[in-house]
């Protein structure tokens, strides 16, 4: 069937070729190509604009995030003390409120002890109070969504936890800072014995 369809079209090609499209066509088909093109060109420039705006805030946050950790590198000489009562006042469970305030006496306690080793390892110390300070930013982001939240217990439990991460993190840390001592203290004995 396929080598009939071919035979008839080889035998009348001269037909085919002779027929051409009406001259109105072709006045159609550029009526409607022009404003393709143009609804086209929109669409590429509205997204270039957007990447652009796009690029513009990512280089504005970077820039802010970058004068922002700078700024608070220099403000962190000491870890921030315990608030307790503030986070107290916002919490009505009782049970919650008590954890919440044990932990917060707990780290006050090792903050302070933490702090005594400050002028002994300036840099290590520094170093501690930065880890310290972004879990209490994530505690302080969490407590300011309490009051609005309706999912009260799922967030204490989370604050609950960040304070537990705090106090776990100062206790690896004063740790570190005994086992420094410690080989401190076995190397000027054994320098001492040679």
């Amino acid at each position: 069937m396929t080598d009939k369809l071919k035979q008839f079209i080889e035998d009348h090609r001269t037909e085919f070729d002779t027929e051409e499209p009406n001259s109105q066509l072709y006045k159609k088909i550029a009526t409607v190509v022009p404003h393709q093109k143009k609804a086209h060109y929109l669409l590429s420039h509205k997204w270039k604009i957007a990447a652009a705006a796009v690029v513009l805030v990512l280089l504005s946050l970077s820039v802010y995030i970058l004068i922002n950790s700078k700024n608070r590198s220099q403000d962190t000489a000491s870890i921030p003390a315990p608030v307790l009562k503030d986070d107290l006042n916002e919490i009505t469970d009782p049970v919650y409120a008590k954890q919440i305030y044990q932990f917060r006496e707990l780290i006050g306690l090792q903050q302070t002890e933490l702090k005594q080793l400050e002028k002994e390892y300036p840099q290590l110390y520094q170093q501690f109070v930065t880890d310290m300070n972004e879990l209490d930013s994530s505690y302080q982001a969490l407590k300011l969504k309490l009051p609005a939240n309706p999912n009260r217990e799922i967030l204490l439990e989370a604050m609950i936890q960040n304070l537990q991460l705090q106090s776990e993190l100062l206790n690896r840390q004063l740790l570190i800072i005994k086992e420094i001592k410690q080989n401190k203290k076995s190397k000027s004995h054994e320098t001492s014995i040679i």
